[in-house]
């Protein structure tokens, strides 16, 4: 099995500044793996078991706030999305919620163990990077990153925030615990208090006779009011009708009901009260008289935008990735003009692209060389430096 070469740089200026910003716990194995991502040029995936499970602690005794924050919003984001929005879209089961909640702890453990050396690479090179622009000077610099380094006593602070927040979450816990046991025994005294009020025994009982006397004093006859109260005249009695004298009465037609958003149509007699001549004509127009159909609303066409044709598979060509860092080399960082032109000049008889820049408040000059588009051909420039006797630091920033 082949094995990555070794990192030119692996014990010197760049790892001291990881050291310092790595801090006093686990150098040797994030170095290694920072050397690695050196090498091929980019943070990939290793596994990182004391982030696999202490994923949020870990974060915070790096000092990684934002990660920290991410990480906790990402999860309460998923949790709402899961079971808040998904059980009210999906309406899944309560197997599929145990299912969907064993997979988003796992989530939760596994993606930080698989990427934690990732992030902490990120952030360590953001810090160096911030640090060489405060302090040119390797020495100065590493100071400034092993002030900010996260130190042994963390743990014993982190050690002691979880132990507070287990004491209310069981203090919590039990107080839930007791008040569910509370609840029965209150409700059986509130309903001891509230039986005497609710007996049947105290409503008073209905009097049976008072429907039949009012039904008996008030007849029928005088409930009903009078057909004509301007003119009053006695009701006779109508005469015993018989069947055989008086044929039945035939029904009132009722009017048809006109609706308000559609003209009345004319009423339909029966067959039975139209004239003999007319009968069979009117019943056979009503019979096969259609239903006036609704007229079809007007349908706007758009005209159809013109699709531009989709490009061969052959003629397809995959996009440039931008490039996400370059690799310079710091020569030095001057307080004399003269002492930076020198090493510039020196520098450039190599036949290297290399600039000169000032800042800062008390004015530096700093002698840079580059940039590369990777980390080897930085280092080979960094040993053809260091050849001259002159300081050779290779630095990734973004372009």
């Amino acid at each position: 099995m082949a094995t990555a070469a070794p990192n030119p740089l692996a014990s010197g200026d760049t790892a001291y500044l990881y050291r310092a910003a790595i801090g006093e716990r686990s150098q040797d194995y994030y170095l290694r793996h920072f050397a690695r991502f050196d090498g091929e040029g980019r943070a990939g995936t290793s596994w990182n078991w004391a982030a696999y499970w202490t994923t949020f602690n870990w974060l915070v005794y790096r000092r990684m706030w934002g990660w920290a924050l991410a990480y906790v919003a990402a999860l309460i984001g998923l949790a709402l999305l899961v079971f808040g929005v998904g059980k009210l879209v999906l309406n899944y089961s309560d197997t599929s919620a145990i299912l969907l909640s064993l997979l988003l702890l796992t989530a939760a453990f596994v993606v930080p163990g698989l990427y934690a050396n990732a992030w902490f690479y990120t952030h360590c090179n953001e810090k160096i990077t911030a640090a060489l622009n405060k302090a040119p000077e390797i020495k100065e610099a590493a100071a400034l990153l092993a002030a900010d380094a996260p130190q042994s006593r963390r743990l014993w602070v982190l050690a002691l925030g979880n132990a507070a927040v287990l004491a209310l979450a069981l203090s919590a816990l039990n107080w839930f615990q007791t008040s569910e046991s509370a609840l029965p025994q209150l409700a059986r005294e509130q309903s001891g208090t509230l039986q005497p009020a609710t007996t049947p025994a105290a409503m008073p009982a209905p009097t049976p006779a008072a429907s039949p006397v009012v039904a008996a004093s008030t007849p029928p006859a005088e409930q009903a009011p009078p057909v004509d109260q301007a003119s009053p005249a006695p009701v006779e009695p109508a005469a015993p009708a018989t069947a055989a004298t008086t044929p039945p009465a035939a029904p009132e037609p009722t009017p048809p009901v006109v609706a308000a958003n559609r003209p009345a149509a004319p009423p339909v007699s029966s067959p039975a009260m139209m004239p003999a001549a007319d009968r069979p004509a009117r019943v056979e127009a009503a019979a096969t008289a259609p239903e006036p159909a609704a007229a079809p609303a007007p349908v706007t066409q758009t005209p159809a935008a013109a699709t531009p044709p989709r490009p061969t598979t052959a003629a397809r060509k995959p996009a440039p990735q931008p490039q996400r860092y370059v690799w310079v080399v710091q020569v030095g960082a001057y307080a004399q003009e003269e002492n930076a032109r020198k090493a510039l000049s020196q520098v450039q008889s190599l036949d290297l692209e290399a600039g000169a820049e000032t800042f800062g408040s008390q004015p530096l000059t700093r002698v840079r060389v580059g940039p590369f588009t990777s980390q080897a051909e930085a280092d080979r420039a960094a040993l053809r430096i260091k050849s001259l006797d002159l300081p050779a630091l290779v630095i990734r920033q973004r372009p």
